[in-house]
């Protein structure tokens, strides 16, 4: 089987879309071609049956020639493919309906986000399958959704012994530096931490995007203190490949994402066997409230951090890993994509 796929960025140096990269690999085992269409084209080392052709983004391309080239690609390849995913970027379902139907293509889409505007309603109406990880996503309101694993590759996120000789309790935060991911509570957090004489360590990997550099530089002036007595380290993003490594140094991740959305790195920390602290319920009754707090309640954020921090969690970590394989691989999620795609 031959597919079509359309998404954002391919690079496996990015630090929030790099996952993608490895998603192709794994894909590339169980079709026969896959030819990606992206926004934009980094560092990218694919399989002899994948070819990936960019709008142009990295080259400064306007929308204009976004257009004129996916058109013009999707014209010329289309015997290359049977079938089309399009993932997380609605529009291209709206544009290019009309011919992949035309054609004969099947149409899937995979959209996770818990809001769906006009443009979502239309692409989702159009396409013939909608895939979701979140109970909370939009989708979930369409007959023709699907749920999906979130596809975590448990062999590269696996338990590392790498832990720091340091005493202090390591905690950490990875992701874009974003209002919706809520940093600034974890700051607070860190100030009370301070104030109660624990011994910490907050250390904060991402970047910010530009529509959201003044919410980075607000964080990180109010969080100044603590980094001049190295309570708090901000690191620039990292590319995904290397972030096993940054997870199994530490001794809790903390994501403050809200419900609503299905953050992968909470999954990835659960490969990794490394506790985790989070305000999402995505995970229904699967975790204990040890593991749960109150979303942008920083003293109950600061009450768990200590009570987990005393505490032996061999037996949870396992069940953690446990089930990311069982639910939530990389290879369950091709599976369901081939069987998917194969219907």
């Amino acid at each position: 089987m031959k597919i079509l796929i359309l998404t954002q960025k391919v690079d496996y140096n990015d630090g929030v879309l790099g996952f993608f990269h490895n998603w192709l690999k794994k894909l590339a085992e169980r079709f026969e071609y896959i030819t990606v269409i992206c926004l934009e084209k980094g560092d990218c080392d694919l399989p002899a049956n994948v070819e990936v052709l960019s709008l142009g983004k990295e080259s400064g391309n306007g929308r204009f020639t976004y257009m004129r080239l996916f058109y013009k690609y999707i014209l010329q390849t289309k015997k290359n493919y049977d079938a089309v995913l399009v993932h997380m970027n609605p529009e291209y379902v709206v544009l290019g309906a009309w011919l992949w139907k035309l054609w004969g293509k099947k149409i899937a889409l995979w959209y996770n986000h818990s809001y769906g505007d006009t443009k979502a309603t239309a692409a989702i109406n159009l396409a013939h399958k909608v895939f979701f990880t979140s109970p909370y996503a939009f989708a979930t309101g369409f007959e023709k959704a699907q749920a999906m694993p979130v596809g975590i590759d448990t062999e590269q996120f696996n338990p590392q012994d790498i832990k720091s000789a340091s005493s202090s309790f390591k905690i950490l935060s990875i992701g874009r530096i974003s209002p919706v991911k809520n940093v600034d509570t974890l700051i607070k957090a860190a100030h009370i931490l301070e104030q109660d004489k624990f011994d910490f360590v907050v250390h904060i990997y991402g970047d910010a995007p530009s529509r959201d550099k003044m919410y980075f530089n607000t964080v990180k002036e109010s969080a100044s203190d603590l980094i001049k007595k190295g309570r708090v380290v901000f690191h620039k993003g990292i590319a995904n490949i290397k972030t096993p490594g940054v997870y199994n140094q530490h001794d809790l991740f903390v994501n403050l994402t809200p419900s609503g959305s299905f953050d992968k790195t909470i999954l990835e920390s659960m490969s990794c066997k490394v506790p985790i602290l989070i305000c999402n319920k995505s995970l229904g009754n699967f975790l204990s409230n040890d593991f749960l707090f109150e979303e942008n309640d920083t003293k109950d954020l600061v009450r768990k951090i200590k009570h987990l921090a005393g505490k032996d969690l061999q037996s949870q970590q396992d069940n953690f890993r446990k089930y990311v394989i069982e639910k939530h691989s990389l290879r369950a999620l091709i599976e369901k994509f081939y069987q998917a795609f194969k219907k």
